[in-house]
C-alpha cells in the first residue's frame, strides 16, 4: 500500500482534488496517511500596503472570474468548495509555516520524513522550495492547470484563451529545483473554450483529477523507474522564459472587448438569414493520383434539408459495396443508421432505413468475421459499446450482445490481428470531452469478455485521440485515422502510424493530416474510410449547397 501525504491550506479544499482523495481513499493500493496544513509564517506576512497594491493589480480580472463563474458554473462543478475533514477522518495532520522564499523549517521537515511517506501531492496554494522536494521517497507531485511548455504562472488556464490558443494544457509533475522545472509525467490536452473561463477550466480539472490514480497505479504495479521512463516530461531548457501573472487592468479591457466582438459575431452569424452548417459525406473511387491524406476528386453526396448524413463507413459483399452513415434528424434530435448502395462510379443509390434505436445511433462500423456481417454503432446515450449482427445484409440487423457496460465511450473502432481483437474508442467519465482521450481493449474473443488495456488511456491529446474510422494498412503501415478537435469538434482528420500494439504497450507516430479547405467553404472533416474501390469522408459546409431538397 502506496503511503501518501496531501499539502493543503485547509480542509476546504475544491471538488476535483476531494475526487483526487476520495479516489485514492478507495483504490486498494493507496491511502493518505498524512494531512500538511500549509500557513504563511506570521512574521512574513506582507505589509498592509503590499497586499492593497497586488488587491488592485487583478483587481478587473478577479471581478471577471467571479462574474464568469456566477453566470456559467453547472454540475458537476469542479471548483465548488468541499469539506474534506470527513474523507480524511483518522488520518494524522501536522501544521507547517512556509517563508516568502518557500522553505520549511528543518524540524517541521523532520516531522513528515518520519512518516515514510511515498508521495506527497501539493493542493495548497504556495510555492515551496528545498527539503520538502525529498520529503518523500518518490518527490512532492503536483498539478499544473496549463502546458508547462508555453504557459509558466498562471491564472490558471486563462492566457490560452487570451491568446486565442486552440488547446489547453494541463499537466502531472515531480518538483524538483529549480522552481517550475519539474519531471512531468502526465501530459494531456483539451480543447479551448473560448466562450468562457470557467467552461474552459471545469472540465480540465476534472480530467486532471483522473491523473493523479493513473499514475499511483503505475508506481504500485511497475514502480518509479516505469514512470520516469514515460515520455511525457520535457527538459528544463525546452521551457518558456516569460513567466505569466495576472493580467493587468489594460490586458483585461482588451480582452473583454475582444470577447465581446467574438460573441456578437457569433450570434450575428447564426442569425443570419439562410446561414446553416450542415454535415455531408463525399466519395470518391480510389486512384494511384490521391493519397488517403488531399481531399481533391471527392463528389458530394446531397441530402434532404430536414437532415444530415455523417460517419460514412464501407462495406463488400456479394461484389456490392454498401455505404451505412449516420443519418441525424433535426425533428427528432438524433439519428438512425442508414444505407445506400454505390454504383460501379460511386453514385449512391437511394438511401434506406438499417438499423433504428430508441437512442441516438451514429458512427456505423460495419466489419465481416467468419463469413457474418456486424456492425457497432455508437450508443453512448445509453452508455455501452452494443454489436449488432446482420440477418438480412444490409437491410435487417439484430441486437448480438452488449460488450462492454457502463462506459461513457464514443466510436468504437475494432481492429483484428493474429487472432486477437483491439478496440479503440474515446473515453471520458463524463465529466469531460470525449475527444480528449483514447482507451485501448482487448479480446481473443468477438463477443469478449473485453480487457482494458492497462496503459489506459494510451493517448490523451485532443488533437488526435478521438476514433475517425476503421484502420487501413498502407503500404505495409498500419494507419489509425483520428479526429482533431482542438479548434473544433471534427475539424480535422489526422493519420498515425500504430507502432506498438501489445497487451502491455501502445505507440504510435503521426504520418499526415488532412485539414478542412477554406477555399471551398469546408469548415470541418471528421471520418475516413475505404475499400479498394472508394474512399469517403464527411465534411461540415457553411454555405447552403446547391442542390438541397425538401424533405
Amino acid at each position: 500500500m502506496l503511503r501518501v501525504g496531501v499539502m493543503m491550506d485547509s480542509y476546504t479544499s475544491k471538488a476535483w482534488v476531494a475526487k483526487v482523495m476520495e479516489d485514492m481513499q478507495s483504490s486498494g493500493f493507496a491511502r493518505v496517511e498524512l494531512v500538511i496544513l500549509v500557513t504563511l509564517a506570521t512574521q512574513q506576512r506582507s505589509s498592509v500596503i503590499t497586499r492593497l497594491c497586488d488587491s488592485w493589480k487583478g483587481k478587473l480580472f478577479r471581478l471577471y472570474e467571479r462574474w464568469d463563474y456566477q453566470r456559467n458554473k453547472a454540475g458537476p462543478d469542479a471548483m465548488a468548495p468541499v469539506d474534506v475533514s470527513a474523507l480524511l477522518k483518522g488520518v494524522s495532520a501536522i501544521s507547517v509555516h512556509v517563508d516568502l522564499t518557500g522553505a520549511i523549517s528543518e524540524d517541521e521537515l523532520s516531522e513528515i520524513c518520519k512518516q515514510g511517506l511515498d508521495v506527497i501531492f501539493n493542493f495548497s496554494v504556495r510555492d515551496l522550495q528545498g527539503g520538502i522536494f525529498r520529503a518523500a521517497h518518490h518527490g512532492v507531485w503536483s498539478f499544473h492547470h496549463g502546458d508547462n511548455m508555453e504557459y509558466r504562472g498562471g491564472p490558471p488556464l486563462f492566457w490560452e484563451m487570451f491568446e486565442r490558443n486552440p488547446v489547453s494544457g494541463s499537466i502531472l509533475q515531480i518538483h524538483t529545483e529549480p522552481r517550475d522545472c519539474g519531471r512531468v509525467i502526465y501530459r494531456s490536452y483539451a480543447s479551448t473554450d473560448q466562450t468562457s473561463l470557467y467552461r474552459n477550466r471545469n472540465p480540465v480539472y476534472w480530467k486532471t483529477a483522473e491523473f493523479a490514480l493513473r499514475r499511483l497505479r503505475d508506481l504500485h504495479l511497475h514502480g518509479i523507474e516505469y514512470i520516469h521512463s514515460l515520455p511525457t516530461y520535457c527538459e528544463q531548457e525546452t521551457f518558456p522564459r516569460v513567466t505569466h501573472s495576472t493580467p493587468n487592468s489594460l490586458q483585461m479591457t482588451l480582452f473583454l472587448m475582444r470577447h465581446l466582438f467574438h460573441s456578437v459575431q457569433s450570434r450575428a452569424a447564426s442569425q443570419w438569414p439562410g446561414f446553416r452548417t450542415k454535415w455531408y459525406i463525399a466519395i470518391r473511387r480510389r486512384t494511384t493520383q490521391h493519397g488517403f491524406d488531399n481531399s481533391f476528386g471527392y463528389g458530394l453526396m446531397l441530402s434532404p434539408r430536414n437532415r444530415f448524413y455523417a460517419d460514412p463507413f464501407l462495406a463488400e459483399k456479394n461484389g456490392q459495396t454498401y455505404l451505412f452513415f449516420e443519418d441525424y434528424r433535426y425533428a427528432e434530435g438524433r439519428a438512425f443508421i442508414s444505407c445506400c448502395e454505390l454504383g460501379p462510379d460511386g453514385t449512391p443509390g437511394l438511401p434506406f432505413e438499417a438499423l433504428r434505436r430508441p437512442y441516438h445511433l451514429s458512427y456505423p462500423f460495419v466489419f465481416e468475421h467468419e463469413g457474418e456481417m456486424y456492425m457497432i454503432p455508437e450508443t453512448r446515450q445509453e452508455r455501452t459499446v452494443e454489436l449488432y449482427r446482420a440477418t438480412s445484409f444490409p437491410a435487417a440487423w439484430t441486437a448480438e450482445t452488449v460488450l462492454i457496460r457502463d462506459i461513457d465511450a464514443v466510436d468504437a473502432t475494432i481492429q483484428k490481428i493474429d487472432g486477437k481483437f483491439w478496440m479503440f474508442a474515446g473515453v471520458s467519465n463524463g465529466k469531460y470531452s470525449n475527444c480528449d482521450e483514447l482507451n485501448l481493449f482487448f479480446t481473443d474473443v468477438l463477443t469478449g469478455p473485453w480487457t482494458p488495456h492497462p496503459c489506459n488511456p494510451v493517448l490523451s491529446d485532443v488533437r488526435r485521440a478521438r476514433p475517425a474510422g476503421a484502420l487501413f494498412y498502407d503500404r505495409g503501415r498500419l494507419i489509425r485515422p483520428s479526429q482533431d478537435c482542438g479548434k473544433a469538434y471534427g475539424y480535422a482528420l489526422v493519420f498515425s502510424e500504430v507502432v506498438t500494439l501489445s497487451e502491455t504497450q501502445y505507440e504510435e507516430r503521426l504520418v499526415s493530416r488532412l485539414d478542412p479547405d477554406s477555399a471551398q467553404g469546408i469548415l470541418a472533416i471528421h471520418t475516413y474510410n475505404r475499400t479498394e474501390q472508394f474512399e469517403v469522408i464527411d465534411k461540415t459546409l457553411r454555405e447552403q449547397v446547391p442542390g438541397w431538397q425538401d424533405g
